[in-house]
């Protein structure tokens, strides 16, 4: 967990090259660093752990009182020619889907992130391209009852695409 920490605050997105800088830097400092896939399999093992504690850091700030979330999601492509579609193994997860802001067809997944208007994330999701993005909303809503149980007023602001659906808004929309 440390060294997926000191990944993030040094930004490195690449996992090959933030091992091996942490192997010539600060292999001093662990007396056993993982390979790739290792270190992956790691992180993905910690992830219950991970959200954990980002929780328990959040809700020691001041944004976490905040009575406003707006939510929002972005496209997370996998890939672009047919033959990488045919090929994935992410076949079973991945959708095509059309997102509006970059006026373009994608194939991959879509994030939905729920967030404090300081930025502090609350809640994500990841989800097929085609996921609705109300749905995927209470989904995250829904699995975490206490979040909601403790802000009876909370006001959630999304886009078009999220609050405006053909449907009335509910309970967990309007506050």
């Amino acid at each position: 967990m440390t060294l997926a920490v000191m990944q993030a605050l040094l930004g490195y997105t690449s996992e090959s090259r933030w091992l091996r800088y942490a192997g010539t830097h600060l292999g001093h400092l662990f007396r056993y660093l993982p390979k790739q896939p290792g270190y992956n399999k790691r992180l993905r093992n910690a992830s219950t752990m991970i959200v954990a504690v980002i929780r328990a850091l959040a809700t020691d700030t001041t944004l976490w009182t905040d009575d406003v979330w707006v939510v929002d999601s972005t496209p997370v492509e996998c890939g672009r020619s047919r033959e990488t579609v045919k090929r994935s193994a992410l076949a079973g997860w991945a959708e095509y889907g059309y997102c509006a802001s970059h006026s373009r067809f994608f194939w991959g997944l879509r994030l939905h992130l729920v967030a404090t208007l300081g930025g502090l994330p609350v809640g994500f999701a990841l989800t097929g391209a085609k996921a609705d993005e109300r749905e995927t909303l209470m989904g995250i809503l829904r699995a975490d009852p206490a979040l909601v149980a403790e802000r009876p007023g909370q006001t959630v602001i999304g886009t078009r695409t999220t609050s405006e659906r053909g449907s009335r808004p509910t309970s967990a929309t309007r506050g």
